[in-house]
């Protein structure tokens, strides 16, 4: 065999005391593993490990020592022994309790390079089918495919690589890997592009800036993946309603009235965006209703947001992702929420406990213009807004399955919302110098 320098590392201490135990202790096995490598060729052994087309070769090389201790520790460990001698001694390894891999390197030391070059060539980890949501695409969902992986199982290729060696020195072994399946598949993330829940309201009678808003709040919302467990935050995402954060003035509610503020509208981008979560069987951590009763929504499933203290916020309590997707046009707020399907459909119902009778009508003499647009006579009246009275309701989910049979009706709100007095504008007598 070629001469090489080579510097000894142990495999395993314990391996190597108990092989040297085995090595200079007589054994009533000894002449039963003699018989059993008696036909066992002195020339080095020659492995070839093969996998998938790619092969891996391994020469029993001799080994030069280094120094005297290298020398002592080759002798004792027969690294440079005949082929019989090395699976002599590989078998006491065992005998003695070592693994078919600590064993073999006992005797075969330079071998596991080329096992480890094999095995870096072979174990590949597996890779889960991953889902991009790109709501404003089609297909909104696209899903890549999982791919298998392999381990190679260490201990089984130098079993069989022992095992060939007792018959002869030349030695083809094929490897054959664990496969490794991935944790998600593309059926998987398939089960996940479910519409859960779709809700709308209608925005067709507000100015453009408002309808401006409404679509900004929307827009920012649009495409937010809320992951399992994970709190979603209307204020958080969408910032605050400011010139500088795009938004311009529009209606709002202040103190049970109607005035001009930025960011008037985004109420009913989160009221929207409320119906639909609840549809969707999402878990509401907070909402809070408006002072006055809102046009575009029953009573109980508005949901009030502000800059400040008011918030909308809920969980995705589900094992899964969920998806949303949110836009406006040009008449309606439209929220959409994918995700794996409900084994039911939700519903709600709004009930009204009380409601008074509206108060008194506010005369205003619109000295600045800000009701009345077109000529009247002095002292003509136009009617801006009607008012309403205070009203208690009740909010509750109703629970179907798909045969329409009432599963659950469950009470989620109690509102109280104030009243208001209607506008009457009129039209200011002309002045006389």
């Amino acid at each position: 065999m070629k001469a090489k320098k080579y510097v000894i590392f142990p495999v395993m201490i314990c391996v190597l005391f108990l092989c040297l135990h085995f090595a200079f202790s007589p054994q009533s096995g000894d002449s039963a593993a003699a018989a059993n490598t008696a036909d066992v060729a002195d020339s080095p052994a020659k492995i070839e490990i093969l996998y998938s087309g790619s092969s891996f070769k391994y020469v029993d090389d001799f080994i030069e020592p280094t120094d005297h201790t290298v020398a002592e520790t080759i002798q004792t460990r027969k690294i440079n022994a005949p082929l019989r001698e090395k699976i002599r001694m590989t078998d006491r390894c065992l005998a003695a309790g070592a693994s078919y891999k600590d064993a073999m390197l006992y005797c075969f030391p330079l071998l596991e390079k080329t096992v480890d070059e094999a095995v870096k060539f072979i174990d590949k980890q597996p890779v889960d089918s991953e889902i991009k949501f790109n709501p404003d695409r089609k297909p909104m969902f696209s899903i890549t495919r999982e791919q298998i992986g392999y381990q190679t199982d260490e201990e089984c290729l130098y079993r069989d690589i022992y095992t060939r060696l007792r018959v002869g020195a030349n030695v083809r072994v094929t490897a054959i890997p664990k496969t490794l399946y991935p944790h998600r598949t593309a059926l998987d993330n398939v089960k996940l592009t479910s519409l859960r829940a779709r809700f709308t309201t209608d925005y067709s009678q507000s100015n453009e800036n408002r309808k401006h808003n409404i679509k900004l709040a929307l827009s920012k919302i649009n495409g937010t993946v809320l992951k399992s467990g994970e709190e979603f935050s209307f204020n958080k995402k969408v910032g605050r309603r400011t010139q500088a954060n795009g938004f311009r003035e529009a209606k709002i509610i202040v103190g049970g009235e109607y005035v001009e503020g930025f960011g008037g509208g985004v109420c009913q981008a989160s009221t929207t965006l409320y119906n639909c979560a609840i549809r969707a069987d999402l878990n509401i951590t907070q909402a809070r209703n408006h002072s006055l009763v809102s046009s575009y929504v029953s009573p109980s499933f508005d949901a009030m947001v502000n800059s400040g203290s008011s918030d909308l916020r809920f969980v995705n309590g589900g094992d899964e992702p969920v998806f949303l997707r949110c836009y406006g046009t040009d008449t309606t707020a439209v929220v959409e929420i994918y995700g794996v399907s409900l084994p039911y459909r939700i519903s709600t119902e709004s009930v009204i406990v009380s409601r008074s009778e509206p108060p008194e009508d506010l005369e205003v003499v619109d000295k600045d213009g800000k009701y009345i647009k077109e000529p009247m006579r002095p002292g003509e009246k136009i009617r801006v807004s009607y008012g309403h009275g205070a009203v208690k309701s009740e909010g509750y989910l109703l629970y179907y399955d798909f045969s329409g049979k009432l599963i659950e009706k469950k009470l989620i709100r109690k509102d109280t919302y104030s009243s208001s007095r209607g506008i009457i504008a009129v039209m200011p007598e002309i002045e006389t110098a």
